[in-house]
């Protein structure tokens, strides 16, 4: 199944501007994978979000100096605005970590009272962006 999502923040710049609509699949049995950019929904924020997967099931995520280690291991985020936020993570099973790309900017697991999500509220990936009429 797929449909439009539209970006409401902008927690995900640069990489998606708020108003930008996207093209949304649901997951189905697909794999959730690091990196995707996925639609949640948060029942702690009341409504759906629009984020990106940084951690997975039984991780654990170091953040410092702006930087993400994974289980020891740097991640590269290409993708991401660094940020001054330290903390540390350890994903319980079937939960994920999602964070905005401009992190200091978004409101995300950093922030929430329960910073994991579990499987079933990731609903779909953005896929691609719907192009305004006429172009």
């Amino acid at each position: 199944m797929a449909w439009l999502t539209v970006v409401r923040s902008r927690s995900m710049e640069p990489t998606l501007r708020a108003g930008t609509w996207w093209l949304t699949r649901s997951f189905g049995r697909r794999a959730v994978r690091r990196g995707d950019v996925v639609v949640a929904d948060s029942a702690e924020l009341g409504r759906r979000i629009v984020k990106r997967v940084v951690g997975l099931p039984g991780e654990r995520l170091v953040l410092t100096d702006g930087r993400i280690t994974v289980d020891g291991r740097p991640l590269d985020e290409p993708y991401a605005r660094p940020s001054v936020f330290r903390g540390t993570f350890r994903v319980p099973p079937d939960h994920y970590l999602l964070l905005g790309d401009d992190r200091d900017a978004s409101d995300d697991a950093r922030s929430w009272q329960q910073p994991y999500l579990p499987r079933e509220a990731l609903v779909g990936r953005l896929v691609g962006r719907r192009l305004p009429a006429g172009t």
